[in-house]
C-alpha cells in the first residue's frame, strides 16, 4: 500500500511539473512588461516594446497556457498561432491607450479563457485604431473559471470572436461596462451552421452602456441560453439580444431593458424558442418591440422563419412605448411581434402594455400567421398609464401594500399600482410578491413634491385613488417604507362588484360562478370573496343576490 501511494505521489508531481513547463507568463508593470517562456519551449517567441507584448507560437501539436497578470495604463497583448491555447487571466488591468485591442488573440482555433478564482481582470482598448474589440479572438472562445472580467470597448465592441463564444457553467462574472457598438459580438458563420453561436451555460453577465446590441450573434448566428444570469440594459436604437437565425432559451435568468426608439428586447431573424428559464423584457421607446421574430422570403439570410415557440419557462414582457412617426408612417410599439406563427404548449406568459402599446401581432405582409395555445398560461394586461424612465434623472423607491375595504390584497395578478406627481405617471409596480410591492418613482425635479397613487384593474381598466398610510414626498435616492413595514395604500369599492364595472347586479353573480368553476378571466379573489371569509363559494353568490334584492 505504501508503494502504491509513493507511485501516485510521483505521478502527481510529474504531471504538475509538466503543466508548469507549458505555462508562458506575461506580467505588466506600468510602462514595461516581461514575458517568461520556459526553457523547454522552443517554438514560441516573444517581443516586448515597453508594455506592448507580441507572442508568436509555431506549435502544431501542443497546447500552451498564457498567464496574464499585472497592470498597465498603456499596454497590449497580441498572440499569434495556429493551434488551440489557453488564455489565463490571473489579475490583469490593461488599457491600450495608443490604438488597438487590449488583448488580441490571432488564433483561429479554440481559445480557452480561464478567469482565475479570486481574480479581477479589467480590459479597455483605445478610441482609435482598427480593432474590432477590446478583447478579440480570431477563433472561438470558451470561458471558464470563477474570477471576474470587466471590459470596455472604446472604438467598437467590448468582446468579439470571429466564430462562437461559449460560457461554461463554471464561469464567474463578466461585466461589459461600455461599448460603442455591441457588448458581445460573434460571427462570421455559414448558413445553417450551428457552430456559429453565443452560448451561456452559467455565470453572471451584465451588459450596460452600449451603443449597439447587447449580444449579437452575426451571420446566421444562434443565441443559446442554458443557464446563468444575463442582464442587458440598452439605451439606444438596438436589440438586447440579436441573432441572425434563432434565439433559444432553455434555462437561466434573463433581464432585458431597452429604452431607445424602434428597439427590440429580443430579435431573431428566424425563430424564438422559449423552453425554460425566467425571462423579463421591458421596452420603453416608441415603435419598439419586446420580442421580434422576423421572416425573410428572399435575400442572403435564413429564409421562411418568423416563429415564436413557447414550451416552458416564465416570460414577462412590459411595453410602455407608443407609436413612432417615420417617413413611411407609424411604427407601432408591440410587446410581441411575430411575422409568422405563435405556438404555446406550456409555460407562463404575462404581457403588460401601457397606454397605446399593442400586446402582440401575428403574420406579415405575405404570411397569414396563426396562433395556438394548448398548455400553459397566456395573460395580457393593459394599463392606461405611460412612463418612459429614460426621460428622468432622479429616482426613489417606495415599498407598499394595498388594502381594499380594510382587507389586505393577497393577489396582485390583475392589478397595477401607479405613482403620480401632479397628474403625471412617474412610476408603476406590477407586484409578484403577496406581501408587498416595490415602486420606482422617477422625477426630473428633486424637490419634495407630494406623490399620489392609483390602482388600475386590468379587466375593466377601472381606476381607484389610493390613500397612503403616511405622506409620501419625492426625495432622490431614498426609500419610503420597507419590506417588513410597507406603506399601506387603501381604497374602497362597492362590495359585491365582482366584475369591477361599478355596479352590483346579475353580472356579478355570473362572474363569481365563473371564478368558482375555474374560469377566472381577469377576476381577483378579493373582488369575488364578497363576504370576506377567505373562500369563494355559494355564500358569496347569496350575499350578492341579497344585495341586489335589497336584503
Amino acid at each position: 500500500m505504501k508503494k502504491i501511494s509513493s507511485i501516485v505521489l510521483l505521478l502527481t508531481l510529474a504531471i504538475s511539473h509538466m503543466s508548469a513547463q507549458d505555462v508562458i507568463k506575461i506580467e505588466y508593470k506600468g510602462a514595461t512588461a516581461t514575458v517568461n517562456v520556459p526553457s523547454g519551449i522552443t517554438n514560441v517567441v516573444s517581443s516586448v516594446n515597453g508594455a506592448n507584448v507580441t507572442i508568436t507560437s509555431n506549435t502544431t501539436n501542443k497546447e500552451y497556457t498564457y498567464q496574464v497578470k499585472g497592470s498597465s495604463t498603456d499596454g497590449s497583448l497580441t498572440i499569434n498561432g495556429d493551434y488551440k491555447m489557453t488564455l489565463q487571466l490571473a489579475g490583469v488591468t490593461l488599457t491600450n491607450a495608443h490604438g488597438g485591442a487590449a488583448i488580441d488573440v490571432e488564433c483561429g482555433k479554440r481559445i480557452a479563457v480561464e478567469l482565475v478564482e479570486g481574480s479581477v481582470n479589467t480590459l479597455c482598448d483605445a478610441a482609435s485604431g482598427s480593432q474590432k474589440a477590446a478583447l478579440y479572438f480570431k477563433g472561438h472562445a470558451e470561458f471558464k473559471g470563477s474570477g471576474t472580467l470587466n471590459v470596455s470597448g472604446k472604438l467598437k465592441h467590448a468582446i468579439c470572436a470571429k466564430e462562437y463564444i461559449e460560457l461554461k457553467s463554471s464561469t464567474g462574472i463578466i461585466n461589459v461596462l461600455e461599448a460603442v457598438s455591441d457588448g458581445i459580438h460573434c460571427g462570421k458563420g455559414k448558413q445553417n451552421n450551428e457552430n456559429n453561436y453565443f452560448m451561456i451555460k452559467g455565470g453572471i453577465v451584465n451588459i450596460i452602456n452600449v451603443g449597439g446590441d447587447g449580444i449579437d450573434s452575426d451571420d446566421y448566428g444562434v443565441i443559446r441560453i442554458e443557464g446563468g444570469t444575463l442582464s442587458v440594459n440598452i439605451k439606444d436604437d438596438a436589440s438586447g439580444l440579436k441573432a441572425d437565425s434563432t434565439v433559444a432559451i432553455k434555462d437561466g435568468i434573463i433581464n432585458i431593458s431597452v429604452k431607445g426608439e424602434d428597439s427590440k428586447g429580443i430579435r431573431a431573424n428566424h425563430t424564438v424558442n422559449i423552453m425554460g428559464g425566467k425571462t423579463t423584457i421591458i421596452v420603453e421607446g416608441d415603435g419598439s418591440k419586446g420580442i421580434k421574430a422576423k421572416r425573410y422570403e428572399s435575400g442572403s439570410t435564413v429564409l421562411n422563419g418568423g416563429f415564436l415557440n413557447i414550451s416552458g419557462g416564465e416570460l414577462s414582457v412590459q411595453c410602455t412605448g407608443g407609436n413612432l412617426l417615420a417617413e413611411s408612417g407609424f411604427t407601432k410599439c408591440v410587446a410581441v411581434s411575430v411575422d409568422a406563427d405563435l405556438k404555446q404548449t406550456a409555460g407562463d406568459v404575462d404581457i403588460t402594455v401601457f397606454d397605446k402599446a399593442i400586446a402582440y401581432t401575428l403574420g406579415g405582409e405575405t404570411y397569414n400567421g396563426t396562433e395556438t395555445h394548448t398548455g400553459g398560461t397566456f395573460n395580457i394586461r393593459q394599463v392606461p398609464w405611460q412612463i418612459k424612465t429614460r426621460n428622468y434623472q432622479y429616482d426613489m423607491t417606495v415599498y407598499v401594500t394595498v388594502s381594499n375595504n380594510g382587507n389586505k390584497l393577497t393577489s396582485y395578478d390583475n392589478v397595477a399600482i401607479g405613482a403620480f406627481i401632479g397628474g403625471e405617471c412617474v412610476g408603476f409596480g406590477i407586484f409578484e410578491e403577496d406581501g408587498y410591492g416595490v415602486i420606482r418613482v422617477r422625477s426630473n425635479d428633486n424637490s419634495a413634491h407630494p406623490i399620489t397613487f392609483k390602482l388600475c384593474h386590468f379587466g375593466s381598466l377601472s381606476e381607484y385613488i389610493l390613500t397612503p398610510s403616511e405622506t409620501v414626498t419625492f426625495q432622490n435616492q431614498t426609500n419610503v417604507g420597507e419590506p417588513s413595514n410597507p406603506v399601506v395604500l387603501s381604497y374602497s369599492k362597492l362590495i359585491g362588484d365582482a366584475n369591477d364595472d361599478g355596479e352590483v347586479d346579475a353580472n356579478d353573480i355570473v362572474a363569481i360562478t365563473n371564478y368558482i368553476m375555474g374560469k377566472n378571466g381577469n377576476l381577483i379573489k378579493e373582488d369575488t370573496d364578497v363576504n370576506g371569509d377567505g373562500v369563494v363559494n355559494i355564500a358569496d353568490i347569496i350575499k350578492v343576490s341579497n344585495a341586489i334584492t335589497g336584503k
